[in-house]
């Protein structure tokens, strides 16, 4: 049976760096994060092209790949993608990790392996650190949760289109996010 380590937000900061090894904080108890697959990859990617390209002509904030934001006291998370906009982004020392707030937009893919409940844990994190979306894409359901606060949820699949009224203008289709280029080619 796996033993849980708890500490404070603090001493998890000067834990040293490991190769190979990614860990996040959740409510003071330390989650070791499985390293991403290539369909994991594939899907932050994706994302990440699309939103970058969106905030070069739209410089209305920046886009981060997996970037450890402190959320409060015990909670130290790095999500997938994350979206600061305006005065958020002006405001963080660009060499200083972790960001101390909240991202306005945080995007997780969740792995395989990923506990249900940690997937939860960390919406709700998010949300109450003041996020204003979270984005859950579920790759093996090929499925897409939209949390915009904790009572709106909204759930997107294949044929959807995902937008944001905090990038306007930007969309992306649910099928491209999900979608592997091998897969296009009529692969599987």
């Amino acid at each position: 049976m796996a033993t849980t380590t708890t500490m404070s937000g603090a001493a998890f900061d000067q834990l040293p760096y490991e190769e190979g090894r990614s860990l996040e904080l959740l409510r003071g108890e330390v989650i070791e994060v499985p390293s991403p697959t290539p369909r994991h990859q594939r899907i932050a990617g994706t994302l990440f092209s699309s939103l970058d390209g969106y905030l070069d002509r739209e410089p209305i904030g920046e886009v981060l790949l997996e970037s450890e934001f402190a959320l409060g006291e015990d909670d130290r998370l790095r999500p997938d993608i994350a979206i600061l906009l305006g005065k958020h982004w002006d405001s963080i020392d660009l060499d200083k990790s972790p960001i101390p707030m909240a991202p306005d937009i945080a995007v997780e893919v969740i792995s395989p392996s990923e506990r249900a409940d940690n997937s939860q844990r960390k919406v709700d994190t998010y949300l109450a650190a003041g996020t204003k979306e979270v984005w859950q894409f579920w790759p093996s359901r090929q499925k897409l949760l939209v949390y915009r606060g904790l009572k709106t949820i909204t759930p997107l699949d294949i044929e959807d289109t995902l937008e944001t009224p905090l990038l306007p203008g930007w969309e992306i289709s649910v099928r491209r996010a999900f979608s592997v280029r091998r897969e296009r080619r009529g692969r599987s």
